[in-house]
């Protein structure tokens, strides 16, 4: 049975679109696989270049650092032309730098290449915006939970450029046809996503100026609450998945090919298999009571990762973070539709750039870490502490006790939308 419609400005909310649902999660798929790419090759590049586990953590934190520079303008541009166009550029736009990696040598020229391929992870940002545009507030949890299990990419990008690079691509330079088969198949993607997804037909955006859009940057704290918590939940992917191959086989001297093929795709998929769960459960509970159970949980077995007492006992930790973390972000993503209705894009586009931006500095932080004091405890005791703040946010409320969620658009008769009116509009609860 269908919810009944909400309207919004006098216009209903679409039912929902399953087509645009799942070409966008295959499309988020695949710009995550081409994401996870440098990681993957980070522990082969210490033995075909002689590298440093420094220099591979720094290199493999490159895309992530793009991605967070580019999610904030993406986000305010799906806001104003819509999830169809912009996604389809962004995919015509990644096949560029994939065809110019068959021609990359040397160091710094990595590091460029794998700063451009981070707009792959930027995609979330675009995708999160045009399936939230096709589904009403009730359902939204639950189908950008769907849409976000497409985390699930970088695991196929891993262990498809590990198996090319171990059991096909042989020689000093086969290994570099994997950029051009990633090139072809993301072009192919973006003409499927031109051709068979189409934007709401009342986009509530539509014609809305830019200044109008970016408004909601300085409508209250909560806007800058959600990328903090997406900050730590989110990037848990972003920061493991960079550092985790070089971290394994460093610390624990794991073999770069099991690191890449086996551990490190395990931990995606722990944080993709929940992410429909944390929005099935945003839907139907309050937001901030799970995720502060989520959190609470999290600063544990952060604790107990920091100590580093063992192989397996490490590895428990992480994919514990991993599970809670994919369904704390989507309760997380659950919060913005909840508070910014109409500017899911720009806002995701704050959140995607603090995640994105965590699996940067986090990774930096790490190599840091290793490098000045000769191993991880630092790094990681830092992240505990990032955990810490999550939870106190979420369990003291602090920010959101004045908060209201944007259920419905408030005209404020001065041309704007009223959306800065959501965060101060109720009093203290």
């Amino acid at each position: 049975m269908e919810d009944p419609a909400v309207e919004v400005d006098g216009i209903a909310d679409p039912p929902g679109n399953p087509r645009v649902l799942w070409i966008s999660f295959l499309a988020f798929s695949l710009g995550f696989a081409v994401w996870g790419m440098f990681s993957a090759l980070a522990p082969f590049l210490i033995k075909w270049y002689n590298f440093s586990a420094t220099q591979v953590l720094v290199l493999a934190a490159m895309e992530p650092f793009f991605a967070a520079a580019v999610s904030i303008p993406l986000g305010i541009l799906t806001d104003k032309f819509g999830g169809r166009t912009v996604f389809t550029l962004l995919l015509l736009t990644l096949t560029v730098p994939l065809f110019s990696g068959y021609f990359a040598q040397g160091y710094y020229a990595f590091l460029l290449l794998g700063s451009l391929l981070g707009l792959g992870g930027a995609s979330f940002v675009v995708g999160n915006a045009h399936v939230a545009s096709w589904y009403p507030k009730s359902k939204q949890g639950t189908a950008l939970g769907i849409f976000a299990m497409g985390n699930i990419g970088i695991t196929v990008g891993m262990m498809t450029v590990t198996f090319l690079v171990t059991r096909v691509l042989e020689g000093p330079d086969g290994w570099r046809l994997i950029f051009p088969i990633f090139a072809v198949s993301t072009l192919l993607m973006a003409l499927v996503y031109w051709f068979f997804t189409s934007d709401p037909p009342h986009r509530q955006h539509k014609g809305a100026s830019l200044r109008e859009i970016v408004s909601v940057y300085r409508s209250g704290v909560v806007v800058w609450l959600v990328p903090y918590l997406y900050w730590v939940s989110f990037g848990t992917l972003t920061f493991f998945a960079s550092a985790m191959p070089t971290y394994l086989l460093d610390r624990w001297h794991v073999d770069a090919a099991r690191a890449s093929m086996v551990y490190t795709p395990l931990l995606v998929v722990c944080v993709a298999i929940t992410r429909p769960l944390g929005g099935w459960l945003a839907d139907h509970f309050d937001v901030l009571t799970i995720l502060s159970w989520m959190f609470g949980i999290m600063v544990v077995l952060a604790l107990v990762m920091t100590m580093q007492i063992s192989l397996h006992v490490e590895l428990l930790a992480m994919y514990g973070l991993a599970l809670l973390a994919g369904a704390a972000a989507a309760a997380v993503v659950k919060l913005i539709s909840l508070y910014f209705l109409r500017h899911v894009g720009a806002v995701s586009g704050l959140a995607k750039a603090a995640g994105a931006a965590c699996g940067f500095t986090m990774t930096i932080i790490l190599a840091a870490s290793k490098d000045l004091l000769g191993g991880y405890t630092l790094g990681f005791a830092i992240w505990t502490l990032m955990n810490v703040g999550a939870f106190y946010i979420t369990l003291s409320r602090v920010g959101f006790k004045h908060a209201k969620p944007d259920t419905e658009a408030i005209p404020s008769g001065d041309g704007t939308d009223g959306s800065r009116s959501i965060q101060t509009s109720l009093p203290p609860s």
